[in-house]
This record gives C-alpha cells, sequence and structure tokens, in this order.
C-alpha cells in the first residue's frame, strides 16, 4: 500500500513539474508573410522588425514592429505580462528579452509601422549600426513614453 502510494505522489509530482516548465515564457519563430500582428492586424513581413508578448500562461502574441509590441503591452493589464521579446536587428533570426536589450531610433532605419525603432542583443551592434545610420539610442520605459506620445 505504502508503494502505490509513493508512485501516485511521484506522478504527480512529475505532472505538476511538465506543467510548469510547459508554461515557461520561450518565444515562438515568427513565419514571416503568414503571422499577423495581433495589433495592427498586418501581416509580420520584415524580419528585422518583429516582437512577442508571453502571458504569464504562455500565451503568445506577434508583432510586426517594436512600437506595435508597446502599444499592445500598454492596453493590457500588465500582471499578465510574462515577457516581451524584440528582434534582434543584427542577427533577426534571434528573438531577445526586452530586458537584455539595447533599442535604437532611427529615421534611416524604417521600422513597419513607421516608428523606426529597432532592437539589439548588444550594445556594439547598436554601436556599428549607429555610426551608419545616425539615430538615438533609447530605453524601453523611452519607447512606451515615444509611441504613447505617438499613436494617443
Amino acid at each position: 500500500m505504502k508503494r502505490n502510494y509513493l508512485s501516485a505522489r511521484t506522478i504527480l509530482v512529475l505532472l505538476l513539474v511538465c506543467t510548469v516548465l510547459s508554461c515557461q515564457s520561450k518565444p515562438e519563430p515568427i513565419s514571416y508573410g503568414e503571422d499577423n500582428c495581433d495589433n495592427c492586424k498586418m501581416t509580420i513581413s520584415d524580419p528585422k522588425y518583429g516582437a512577442e508578448l508571453i502571458t504569464d500562461k504562455g500565451k503568445v502574441f506577434k508583432f510586426d514592429s517594436i512600437e506595435c509590441l508597446a502599444d499592445y503591452s500598454m492596453k493590457i493589464d500588465s500582471k499578465i505580462i510574462a515577457s516581451l521579446w524584440v528582434t534582434d536587428f543584427s542577427n533577426p533570426e534571434n528573438l531577445i528579452n526586452t530586458k537584455d536589450s539595447f533599442f535604437l531610433k532611427s529615421e534611416k532605419l524604417r521600422s513597419p509601422m513607421g516608428l523606426n525603432l529597432s532592437g539589439f542583443s548588444n550594445s556594439n551592434e547598436l554601436d556599428k549600426v549607429l555610426k551608419e545610420f545616425d539615430g538615438v539610442i533609447i530605453s524601453w520605459d523611452g519607447i512606451l513614453k515615444y509611441v504613447s506620445e505617438q499613436w494617443n
């Protein structure tokens, strides 16, 4: 009897661990040309500007630009946001957490929604692009303020 209790308990713990792991906040690949932006509803087409918001329940929302991600994140309850991800401009196959990102606003780098925001995984890459295209370095909080001012 004790043996059955332990194996049932072990199974219960394993199921709980699997459930928790399946809800981790990991981005998923964006299907460019197929996925639509959850903010503006346009087709996500430029691999240098995609973004994602992942909720605390693991639901992934996809965006065609950093500005759409920022706008959407300000419209929903911040308590349900588990993580925010942007495309690394220098390595478009990578999504990077906004907490670890560096941002550039440059009129010479036209983003899909026209606020011209780009994300970078490190400051060296941002500096290279900044030298070539000019612009201003901006924080995530600065992006939220800028998007709010421009779109509201």
